[in-house]
């Protein structure tokens, strides 16, 4: 019991190291991405989307990737809407795929402020 209580201690203590750095970290991306977005307009209306830029021994350059848009089941539904006309058909077909999707179940340990609840 002495151990567990030892681990349990130590896991508040670094939860609470966390908290901090965590709120750091969001303020920290956040900066980069509005950076990055100054950068890229600079870039597009100078028309240097092109160039390579070598400062402090890193190569910056503008990129872009194409994205798709993710396979959620309103997505689903819309599409199958436009290539299938019968509705029951649609709903079946959505049922299935919700009904079959893979599931997994994680375990974790929660740190609730005991006040705070």
């Amino acid at each position: 019991m002495d151990e567990l209580k030892r681990h349990i201690y130590n896991l508040i203590q670094l939860n609470d190291e966390l908290g901090p750095l965590s709120e750091r970290i969001s303020r920290i991306k956040e900066e980069k991405l509005q950076t990055e977005q100054l950068i890229k307009v600079i870039m597009t209306e100078e028309h240097l989307k092109d160039k390579v830029f070598i400062i402090n021994n890193k190569k910056v350059k503008y990129n872009e990737t194409k994205s798709y848009q993710s396979y959620s089941l309103h997505y689903l539904e819309q599409k199958l809407n436009e290539i299938v006309k019968d509705d029951q058909s649609v709903s079946y077909i959505l049922k299935y795929l919700k009904d079959n999707r893979k599931s997994n179940i994680n375990s974790e340990i929660k740190i609730l402020d005991y006040n705070n609840e």
